[in-house]
């Protein structure tokens, strides 16, 4: 009789020796039992070798049988679909997991995956929450999308202002990733076509024509240190993406503008009382937002105050040199679209200001961030880190 496996952990790993430390570290102390991991090795050296294999022997002295340990090493870079195609060929699990190698995982992640496969039995797809290390905000929680872009949701939010149930979402990352064997034997093995780049997220468009979706549990959170993600990866961008919008883009769903007025609804205001103010560059879908209020007779559109050709950029939005001094003292709240909430995280001067005449102001960004202008005040130290 064989050893009940009830998890595959597959780590594809091509990373530098230091932060693979800290990765295997936080997986050893995490991994549950009835587990088998299969680490990957994808070209890393060496020394990256040796490390692995030490942690295969400490496993197997820590948890006897309960966690099994495969290592596979190869010598050239194959990039991560081959890598996670290597695993998914020898895995032997109930469910499987796909684990980046620049993780710190927390406890309870793999019983916390697992639990929400159970509870969403139609799904056959989950994913944890990413954090930026620096900050502790959101790194990644599923990507949303417009016409002609997807965007990681709730970028750089606090998790305690991610929704608080499991939510759907129409792709996610395969950093922190978990499916069931059913899906993996209806789907198969990924497409090695995409190098490097979005291989989970045409994996998941196949499962998803198949009926499956991916759901994902905000209380499963882990660091994230985005490093090292493979050779030629930025080479392959555009080739990647060209093709995942080739084969997919009929089949992508724009869901960027409810989400965003999901987040208004939430907060409850009449908008019919706000000055709305556009500091957007992204025009097809600031114009999308603010025609969408417009249906709804929440605003008239030709009153939006439109200074989205003064931001430059990715660079922070210095409000005091954009906007003309008398917004600072309009008794009526303000409605501002932006790019990305943090961007306007430099203006502790001009908020504070602000907040003395108006404390209503909301500011909702093309990620799905909605907040008051106190909150945005509040977050203004110690800094920020921007995709």
């Amino acid at each position: 009789m064989g050893v009940f496996v009830r998890s595959t952990v597959i780590v594809p790993i091509f990373q530098t020796q230091s932060v693979l430390s800290l990765f295997l570290r936080s997986l050893r102390l995490t991994v549950e039992a009835d587990t088998q991991l299969i680490l990957v090795n994808d070209g890393s050296g060496n020394e990256v070798s040796e490390l692995v294999e030490e942690f295969a022997r400490k496993i197997k002295t820590d948890r006897s049988a309960s966690v099994t340990v495969t290592t596979v090493h190869n010598q050239k870079p194959h990039g991560c679909g081959q890598a996670l195609n290597q695993g998914l060929a020898i895995a032997d699990g109930d469910h499987i997991f796909f684990v980046d190698s620049d993780l710190i995982l927390e406890s309870g992640w793999q019983s916390g995956m697992l639990q929400t496969l159970s509870d969403h039995p139609d799904a056959g797809m989950t994913a944890g929450v990413l954090l930026y290390p620096q900050t502790g905000g959101v790194q990644h929680c599923g990507i949303s999308f417009s016409e002609t872009l997807g965007r990681h949701l709730y970028l750089n939010a606090r998790t305690s202002d991610l929704p608080d149930s499991p939510y759907t979402v129409q792709l996610a990352a395969f950093a922190l990733f978990a499916m069931t064997r059913k899906v993996k034997d209806s789907v198969g093995l990924l497409d090695e076509r995409y190098f490097n780049g979005y291989e989970d997220f045409d994996y998941q468009m196949r499962a998803r024509m198949l009926g499956y979706r991916t759901v994902v549990d905000p209380k499963v959170t882990s660091y994230h240190w985005e490093r090292r993600n493979g050779v030629h990866r930025a080479g392959n961008r555009k080739t990647n993406l060209a093709r995942f919008w080739k084969t997919w883009g009929a089949h992508i769903e724009n869901d960027i503008t409810p989400r965003l007025l999901d987040g208004l609804r939430s907060r409850a205001v009449d908008l019919s009382h706000y000055l709305p103010l556009d500091l957007a560059e992204t025009r097809i879908e600031s114009a999308a937002f603010w025609q969408a209020l417009s249906d709804t007779s929440a605003i008239d559109r030709r009153n939006v105050l439109d200074y989205s050709t003064s931001v430059d950029g990715e660079q922070p939005i210095l409000l005091p040199q954009i906007l003309p001094a008398q917004l600072l003292t309009e008794p009526r709240p303000l409605l501002i679209l932006v790019e990305n909430f943090v961007r306007l995280l430099d203006n502790r001067m001009w908020l504070a200001q602000r907040l003395q005449t108006q404390s209503e102001d909301v500011v909702v960004d093309l990620h799905g961030n909605a907040m008051g202008l106190g909150d945005l005040h509040a977050s203004c130290w110690p800094g920020v880190r921007v995709r």
